[in-house]
């Protein structure tokens, strides 16, 4: 068996306990115009990455994965609450593989079961061991209110005509990395590493969250809906500034502009049609050769990181960067 099939086995151990934990949330039947939202998002499949990046952690500095449980739930519900309303600001209709909590039952009420997951996020956080709480929360508060700006950004990005590569990677440090910081950082806690140990592996896990988004932006170029399990093509047609929409209009010529408009404004071509001369553009420019050597550039940089840290047992947190290299969906 391989490094990266036995630690596949070890990722299918770590999420089957993490979703018996959620399923195991102490919520009521009634309300159910608040409880029925909060069920239908806990019970979400996903890749689960913040709290592998929680598990992976705590090994890496000696402790054991088990001890870790709330804190992996704490950022794994914090991560869902975003997805709720981030869902309902991209006006996203699908997510992991079924509609958005907000097609499935109504805007009011992902709201509102979006903002209980916030709070069931702070619960669970509770938990932790009481010499830990403090360092805990505050990293909670600090990373939790970065996610926010990171999607103020974003949305921010969408109105704005020019935007550098520059802007948009402090937009996904936060969007995305700092969350994935979070997560890393509470798993050294939990596993008794040192404050420095701890700071080492959020920096390792911010390096795999630029990886990692713009793997995401990638495959919502490459992949299709049915991998993916989510609708695809919103952020082309939304002219979302992703870094792969920045670095594509640098190298196109100024007359791609006239075109793009014509496209935009041609009633006789579907939405498909115009995602698809997006993608054969960023082909053609080498946008999306550059971005994936981007992606392993980061990952590399995160690897040494690594190896220079001295970790106890690094090797999860070794095959999970491995893992997200080489991720489909």
């Amino acid at each position: 068996m391989s490094v990266t099939d036995h630690f596949e086995e070890r990722l299918l151990e770590w999420q089957d306990a993490l979703k018996i934990k959620l399923e195991r949330a102490p919520f009521p039947r009634e309300p159910g115009y608040l409880y029925e939202p909060i069920r239908y998002a806990l019970e979400s499949k996903g890749k689960r990455l913040r709290p592998a990046f929680v598990f992976a952690g705590t090994e890496a500095v000696g402790g054991e994965w088990r001890n870790a449980l709330n804190a992996a739930a704490a950022v794994e519900v914090f991560h869902l609450f975003t997805l709720v309303h981030d869902d309902i600001m991209d006006h996203d209709t699908m997510r992991r593989g079924r509609p958005a909590v907000h097609s499935a039952f109504d805007l009011n009420r992902a709201l509102l079961g979006g903002d209980a997951l916030l709070i069931y996020a702070y619960r669970l956080l509770t938990q932790l061991p009481e010499n830990i709480l403090k360092r805990a929360f505050e990293a909670f508060n600090k990373y939790g209110f970065a996610v926010c700006e990171g999607q103020a950004w974003d949305m921010q990005f969408e109105n704005q005509k020019h935007i550098e590569v520059s802007d948009y990677d402090k937009m996904i440090d936060a969007k995305t990395g700092a969350l994935l910081n979070l997560s890393a950082y509470l798993g050294g806690l939990v596993g008794g590493g040192s404050e420095e140990q701890s700071i080492a592996l959020g920096e390792i896990a911010l390096l795999t969250g630029r990886a990692f988004q713009m793997q995401d932006d990638l495959l919502e170029v490459t992949s299709s809906s049915a991998t993916m399990g989510k609708s695809l093509g919103s952020d082309i047609l939304n002219e979302k500034k992703t870094w792969l929409w920045i670095d594509l209009w640098y190298h196109l010529p100024a007359s791609a502009s006239e075109e793009w408009a014509s496209v935009k404004a041609n009633q006789d071509l579907s939405d498909e049609a115009r995602v698809a001369l997006v993608r054969e553009w960023m082909n053609s420019t080498g946008t999306i050769d550059r971005a994936s050597h981007r992606i392993q550039q980061w990952l590399d940089t995160a690897n040494e990181r690594i190896n220079l840290s001295g970790f106890q047992n690094p090797e999860s947190l070794k095959a999970l960067l491995t893992l997200i290299l080489h991720r489909k969906s």
